[in-house]
């Protein structure tokens, strides 16, 4: 009997490897661990379609992970057994894919392979997962983050001919949003009275359409943005139904990010750069391959240099924990420590002076 009560037969020559088969089976089923050596026999495929069909994802995460699947996963293993795969091979497969790809999609498609093996293990066609023990590619480092000045970006947004641009990259800039979350924002989630913003919907981007989900992690969020800005955001919201985008297109559209980092953010960095005739160049010139997301990381140093502790940080920029700013933001928090120090110094050492003997 298997562990669903199920009889199976199996024959041997010998007496010995039949009782040793018998007391193999016996154990795995004591220590829950029976696998039925037919279930072996599905394929990889077939797995795989199980495992989309079940999952409960944003439809870009869907469309990637599909991508990944048809592309870089299923013309390897599609027809293959699970009983036939093999740490090996997952090497030799990971090996190839990292000489075609980058490591970053490298990465993202063994992590989706792992996973749906994981199934395998749940639903008992495996007895261990070849690929659990296997660590995924690294991806390389991107490159350094940027921080803007205060001054930086306040030149920056003034360089934009168009109002609404330039209020676009002062909240950017002033309350870490990421892209999606900011161009979704609308009239009524802005209160002025208390100045913060509720973050309850996103703007992504799948295959040129434009969908509207929830925030990162199904988390809705208050974030502060700064009194400054009320006459800009209120210029925007005046006379538009309550839940109309703060920030629009000249046509009243959905703002997409490489668009309007071509057209808009890029040419104001290079304004800001460009001397005056007669004038040197500048001596601190602003990288021209600044991204939106250098926003995000130049709110995270404005908030940490206004005395934002991490917790408060975390909230502001939406991440799961608070270990994750601390692994981003850790070094923006260097001058605190030497305050720190001078304190508990302090606190140690009251009655010293340096003239104490």
């Amino acid at each position: 009997m298997d562990d669903q009560g199920r009889e199976r037969t199996e024959s041997f020559t010998r007496k010995i490897d039949a009782q040793k088969h018998v007391e193999a089976i016996s154990a795995n089923l004591h220590r829950g661990e029976y696998v039925d050596p037919r279930s072996g026999a599905q394929t990889f495929g077939a797995l795989a379609e199980r495992f989309t069909a079940g999952r409960t994802v944003k439809q870009k995460t869907a469309s990637g992970e599909r991508s990944l699947l048809d592309s870089r996963i299923l013309p390897r293993w599609e027809n293959v057994q699970l009983a036939h795969i093999v740490e090996s091979e997952i090497r030799a497969w990971l090996a190839d894919m990292q000489k075609e790809v980058s490591s970053s999609r490298a990465r993202q498609a063994f992590i989706l392979y792992r996973q749906i093996l994981d199934l395998a293990v749940a639903d008992r066609a495996l007895a261990k997962n070849p690929a659990k023990g296997m660590k995924a590619p690294r991806a390389k480092t991107s490159r350094d983050a940027v921080f803007l000045t205060v001054d930086q970006v306040h030149e920056i947004a003034d360089a934009m001919p168009r109002a609404a641009d330039a209020a676009l990259m002062r909240f950017l800039a002033f309350t870490g949003l990421r892209w999606g979350e900011a161009v979704a924002i609308t009239g009524d989630a802005l209160d002025f009275d208390r100045h913060i913003v509720h973050v309850r919907r996103t703007y992504s981007e799948d295959a040129g359409k434009i969908i509207t989900g929830t925030p990162k992690d199904h988390a809705s969020r208050w974030v502060p943005f700064p009194a400054g800005l009320d006459s800009e955001l209120r210029a925007l919201v005046k006379g538009r139904p309550g839940a109309a985008d703060v920030f629009q297109t000249p046509a009243g559209g959905v703002l997409r990010s490489g668009n309007w980092t071509s057209r808009v953010l890029r040419p104001a960095v290079v304004s800001v750069n460009t001397p005056a005739e007669g004038e040197d160049e500048r001596p601190d010139p602003i990288p021209t391959a600044l991204r939106i997301h250098d926003l995000r990381h130049t709110a995270a140093s404005v908030a940490i240099r206004a005395g934002a502790n991490v917790k408060a940080l975390q909230r502001m920029l939406g991440h799961e924990s608070a270990t994750m700013t601390l692994d981003v933001y850790a070094g923006l928090w260097d001058d605190d420590l030497l305050d720190l120090g001078a304190s508990v110094n302090a606190a140690a050492y009251p009655l010293r002076t340096d003239d104490a003997a």
